[in-house]
């Protein structure tokens, strides 16, 4: 037990990389800070074209928690000062039956969204260029074998994995727009 403490204060003593990490500093180009002011995006709500009603409002609540998490990007609820403007929409929704018993009802099923990904420059309205457009997931759940959940549970499971890609590749773009490195 001692020896761990003194392990603990050791690595918080030494400056260990594991505790001064991202994303609790601004990302960096060439050793120097991004400014807070290239950092400001806006997060539209999410739209849905998809018969499943409140996914879209769950995926924009998930996505501002992952981009505050993460802390490369500042958040706003003021359109107009923000640097950015991250757009998304939910194309595709579909839950198909995996695994059928002898009365054909489904045992186990799969839950497929595709949501459409892009992000603006707010004063040229410039879309930046990202890897992926359209970004997929996909979950398998069961309310009757296993780990049960229902739609709803396996929807926000879904949503959050979302959360983060949409995260992942929104900071990826708008870092290689700034710091010039072609996608």
């Amino acid at each position: 037990m001692r020896l761990g403490i003194v392990f603990i204060l050791f690595l918080f003593t030494s400056g260990c990389a594991f505790f001064s990490k991202e994303p609790g500093r601004p990302p960096k180009i060439d050793g120097v800070p991004i400014p807070d002011s290239k950092r400001l995006i806006y997060i539209q709500n999410v739209r849905n074209n998809t018969y499943s009603p409140g996914m879209h409002t769950r995926l924009t609540q998930m996505i501002m928690e992952e981009i505050d998490r993460r802390g490369r990007f500042i958040t706003t609820r003021e359109k107009t000062l923000a640097k950015y403007r991250l757009y998304a929409e939910i194309v595709h929704y579909q839950q198909v039956g995996d695994l059928m018993d002898l009365a054909d009802q489904q045992i186990t099923s799969e839950l497929f969204v595709v949501t459409r990904v892009e992000i603006i420059e707010a004063e040229t309205g410039v879309k930046i260029p990202m890897e992926r457009s359209e970004i997929p997931g996909r979950v398998h759940f069961s309310t009757q074998i296993g780990f049960r959940e229902s739609e709803l549970e396996a929807q926000n499971r879904l949503l959050r994995v979302m959360a983060l890609r949409i995260a992942e590749e929104a900071e990826r773009a708008w870092y290689h727009s700034l710091s010039g490195i072609l996608n």
